[in-house]
């Protein structure tokens, strides 16, 4: 089996130190995306190459525009065909750069990979981190997540067309497995340890959709990125029933020498960035959104 991580990134140093060294602890090789990256993540994928040698490949994308399907299937192709010298990924495992496998889980993954057949897409269960990296949403509308993780490579495989949030790539009917319960380990996806950077990408979401599709309703938009902080109030979900379930020691334990990498109250880009769309488009383009006081 040959394993090659997927890690698109923008900005993301405060975490990219971290997450990649944890993926190659687990996946043969990784395919970093940068995309148009102005922070330290030069710096640091650098410094990934030279630690990893053969196993990271980076790719950088210099267009400002965030296009993630195409993005998606450039680092696929990457894996597919990682040079000359070194056969193509057998196996693609889909890590986004604010996520980090739980400790527990490292002895067995690759077997679970390995054990996957044409059209399985492993799925784990997702915790997602809420004011800190310790504690993690139990229910509502970000509770009880699962991640599509890993998938044997088909050739029909493909990330395509014009949207957002697509984790799973089109051209396989993906049939999902689940060989790990919630509560038992997982992908830890630290988006939401830093209140600050949560309201910030949700509010540059807001405004990126609109600059995208001016023609999509503003509600809708509004309401789809503003359940972060409210949930979802329509079916009964707010953050009044909320709760919240404390990570067990051993999915943090084997990364306690990487920590000095993570910077969780790093300064968010995208607050910078709201607020320069803002001023060159005018605050009447973004009317009916709610950008959280960031612009």
């Amino acid at each position: 089996m040959n394993l090659v991580g997927l890690m698109p990134c923008r900005n993301e140093d405060w975490v990219l130190a971290l997450s990649a060294r944890v993926a190659l602890m687990w996946c043969d090789r990784l395919v970093i995306l940068n995309h148009a990256s102005t922070d330290d993540t030069d710096r640091i994928v650098s410094q990934l190459t030279g630690e990893f040698k053969n196993r990271v490949e980076s790719l950088y994308i210099h267009a400002q525009q965030w296009d993630e399907m195409n993005h998606r299937q450039q680092m696929l192709q990457a894996a597919r065909c990682y040079g000359a010298e070194i056969s193509g990924a057998t196996h693609i495992a889909i890590i986004d750069a604010d996520e980090i496998l739980t400790g527990n889980l490292l002895s067995g993954i690759r077997e679970r990979v390995a054990a996957l057949s044409a059209g399985q897409m492993l799925q784990l269960p997702g915790y997602n981190m809420r004011g800190g990296l310790n504690r993690y949403h139990l229910n509502g509308v970000w509770g009880q997540r699962w991640f599509s993780t890993a998938f044997k490579d088909v050739n029909t495989a493909a990330w395509k067309g014009d949207k957002f949030h697509a984790r799973e790539p089109q051209g396989v009917r993906w049939e999902g497995w689940k060989p790990v319960k919630q509560g038992e380990g997982g992908t830890m996806h630290l988006w939401g340890a830093s209140e600050r950077r949560l309201i910030a990408k949700h509010a540059l979401y807001q405004i990126t959709e609109a600059l995208r599709w001016p023609d999509k309703d503003r509600d809708t938009i509004r309401r789809e990125y503003s359940q972060a902080l409210v949930g979802r109030p329509w079916i009964g979900d707010s953050p009044k029933s909320w709760t919240f379930q404390h990570t067990p020691d051993d999915w943090w334990t084997p990364y306690f020498p990487l920590l000095h990498h993570l910077h969780v109250d790093a300064e968010p880009w995208q607050e910078a960035e709201v607020k320069r769309l803002v001023a060159e488009h005018g605050t009447a383009r973004f009317q009916g959104l709610d950008l959280f006081g960031v612009a």
